[in-house]
């Protein structure tokens, strides 16, 4: 992960093209490719590589049959990075998370596509070493018991920014939830992941996201160990 804020002009946050999605959080600093095919999202594609560049890219949230659906008021900011015309009209994109926003209020439709005003959020750094320390130690203990499947998760301890290793923790998060799920939960645990994410992602400080995901790596760990604990006995 790079850039965890690197907000554009007040112009482009006026009237941010939006690109909801059901199963995606974009965090700073993340890579995101997409297909993009609907009418919409095309000429919304055309419309940003005219016209700054950036899409904020909200998790879209449940809505009655009967009314826009409407999505998290807190998401992360992309910037698009690459683009390629197919042959039959699809687009290949990959946007990169620059930043988070939060919702002011949408602009009346204009296009096919939605567009909203935005306000951005800064992105402090933790001011309690302690509990991230704590979180470190935690992610350390969970690739143990991953053996060399933990490689990935051991990169993120070299990651000096505090805010781009809080941010690489949140990607990993779904991963690391499903090691302690049992197949009934990995069925019914799609939008409980990402709704971690968006956890993360709307925390209002550094400090709070830390908290937030070391409550969540302290249970990995425990349920880890006793499934260890379980599988040992068996063994014996």
């Amino acid at each position: 992960m790079r850039n965890v804020h690197s907000i554009p002009g007040t112009d482009v946050l006026a009237s941010l093209p939006v690109l909801p999605l059901p199963n995606v959080v974009l965090l700073p600093g993340m890579v995101l490719p997409l297909n993009v095919h609907e009418p919409q999202y095309l000429e919304l594609v055309d419309f940003v590589r005219a016209h700054g560049m950036y899409i904020g890219v909200p998790l879209l949230l449940a809505s009655a049959p009967d009314r826009e659906a409407t999505f998290a008021p807190v998401f992360g900011l992309g910037k698009l990075v690459f683009h390629v015309e197919l042959s039959d009209g699809r687009r290949i994109i990959r946007l990169e998370g620059v930043g988070r926003v939060r919702i002011q209020h949408e602009l009346p439709q204009s296009h096919r596509f939605r567009e909203v005003a935005v306000s951005p959020l800064s992105e402090p750094y933790p001011t309690d070493p302690e509990p991230l320390t704590i979180l470190k130690a935690q992610v350390e203990r969970i690739t143990q018991y991953c053996g060399e499947d933990g490689e990935g998760l051991q990169s993120l301890l070299s990651i000096r920014d505090e805010r781009a290793f809080l941010y690489s923790l949140t990607a990993f998060l779904p991963s690391l939830e499903l090691l302690v799920c049992d197949e009934a939960e990995v069925v019914t645990n799609d939008r409980a992941l990402v709704t971690l994410q968006q956890h993360s992602l709307a925390a209002e400080t550094a400090d709070e996201r830390v908290e937030f995901l070391l409550e969540r790596t302290s249970g990995i760990v425990a349920r880890l160990g006793e499934q260890f604990m379980s599988a040992a006995r068996l063994l014996n």
